[in-house]
């Protein structure tokens, strides 16, 4: 690349970072914060018991008015895993230092404490873990999460650690950071990885846009693997060993699709480096419904949304079943003879969105594939199952069944959707009797899809 696109790249690199570098002010601010509630958690916590800083603000990776505060409450191994739950609970409960100070209890391998100090400005989570000097003796997954901190503060110089920024930055205007299901993007410990690996952001973004599956990383020692036994072992295309344990995908959370819209991004932007790639703000409330309506006029697509009725669970519970629900419904609308080109997934409160835009399809027949004609008991199941086919149809060996549509269009498909004719009940989704809306998407759920095409569709 030309000296001067470096330039031109650079300039926009600190232009980004000037938007999301905390203040010292800000930073100072943290760091009494965490001093403080660490010196309320001494007061509370047994000598035994060690208190380890482990998130981004003490890694120098932090974004401006998003600090992470994570604090962790080192046990030692006599305790049981019930014992360091409870006993961390109890002690973090005891930090908070005003009526308007709030908790609650959130749940990744154990239950955890995130602490809303509104008399500080701050949330901090409070995690009880187990105290180890190696990876072997790990009983709990947060209890490497230290050891990560460390792997960090050890090796990052502070241009890296700006580059972390702006790369974080750069994912979350393309809603590609976060590792939760919903996204299934970047998480902060890979975007750190990343750059570590490549020794820039420019040089992680160059090698990015060339990537080729299988992408397999291993960031302790900087180099990319050519073992392709990672791909089954971990059961994915995209492996980024972790520098601590070597057992652990860092990059499992990310898709597929969320490695490939990472990699086009990162083509434009070698292409045209602009600021613009860290602005790509949503509609807006009340823009979004228009924009919706935009969209779909302007590719000539209709679009079906189903709201149906979800309980009130962690997103991460409900979001793969919404997803596997919508596979469902496209699978089956495929095998009625219509083409749907989109499928989103959305949460509204107690409502789990099903959005399809397809182009308008009117079906009198479908045509059915079937078994190879010289396979004879096939054939004659096959023929038997559409005893009442229109027509037969031999092309090359394969039969085809040729039946009158169920459904003459897709609306009156989406009709059995929102029925559940198509799909039952799926765990925590429930179609009988859910919503139709077509084409007029109510307000109050149009942001949503919205951002969700934008997300699929990488809009501008």
């Amino acid at each position: 690349m030309p000296v001067n696109s470096d330039k031109a790249i650079g300039a926009v690199f600190a232009k980004a970072l000037a938007e999301v570098k905390p203040s010292e002010e800000e930073f100072r601010h943290d760091v009494n914060v965490i001093n403080r509630l660490t010196g309320r958690l001494r007061e509370v916590v047994p000598s035994d018991v060690a208190i380890r800083v482990v998130g981004s603000v003490v890694r120098g990776t932090q974004l401006k008015g998003d600090s992470d505060i994570d604090i962790f409450l080192l046990f030692s191994k006599k305790y049981s895993r019930e014992r360091i739950t409870k006993q961390g609970l109890a002690y973090a409960r005891k930090v908070l230092e005003s009526k308007r100070d709030s908790y609650t209890i959130k749940y990744a391998e154990h239950p955890y404490t995130r602490l809303h100090m509104e008399s500080l400005g701050v949330e901090a989570d409070i995690v009880p873990a187990y105290y180890i000097d190696n990876i072997e003796d790990m009983s709990t997954a947060v209890d490497r999460s230290p050891m990560h901190a460390d792997f960090i503060n050890s090796r990052l110089s502070q241009k890296q650690r700006d580059d972390v920024r702006v790369l974080k930055h750069l994912l979350k205007a393309n809603n590609l950071y976060g590792a939760e299901v919903r996204t299934s993007g970047f998480s902060g410990y890979l975007c750190e990885l990343l750059v570590y690996n490549y020794g820039s952001l420019l040089d992680a973004i160059r090698n990015a846009a060339g990537f080729t599956l299988p992408v397999l990383l291993d960031p302790k020692n900087r180099t990319e693997l050519k073992d392709r036994s990672l791909i089954a072992r971990f059961r994915s295309q995209f492996v980024v060993i972790d520098p601590v344990d070597k057992d652990r995908n860092v990059a499992a959370g990310v898709s597929t699709e969320s490695l490939a819209r990472f990699v086009m991004l990162c083509r434009a932007f070698l292409k045209n480096p602009s600021a613009s790639f860290f602005h790509r703000a949503a509609a807006g409330r009340g823009g979004s419904a228009r924009a919706l309506q935009e969209f779909a006029k302007k590719a000539g697509l209709d679009i079906y949304l189903v709201a149906a009725k979800v309980p009130d669970k962690s997103e991460d519970i409900v979001w793969p079943q919404l997803r596997k629900v919508s596979e469902m419904i496209e699978y089956h609308a495929n095998k009625h003879g219509f083409s749907i080109y989109i499928s989103l997934q959305a949460i509204s409160g107690k409502s789990g969105l099903l959005a399809f835009l397809a182009p308008r399809q009117e079906l009198l027949s479908a045509l059915h594939s079937g078994p190879s004609a010289f396979s004879a008991k096939a054939q004659s199941d096959f023929a038997a199952a559409h005893g009442k086919a229109l027509a037969f149809l031999v092309s090359g060996e394969k039969l085809s069944a040729l039946e009158r549509s169920r459904y003459s269009d897709l609306a009156g498909f989406m009709k059995a959707v929102a029925a559940g004719r198509i799909v039952g009940r799926r765990k925590d989704v429930a179609l009988r009797g859910s919503s139709l809306f077509i084409n007029k998407i109510p307000d109050s759920y149009a942001e949503q899809i919205y951002n969700e095409l934008r997300k699929k569709l990488m809009l501008r």
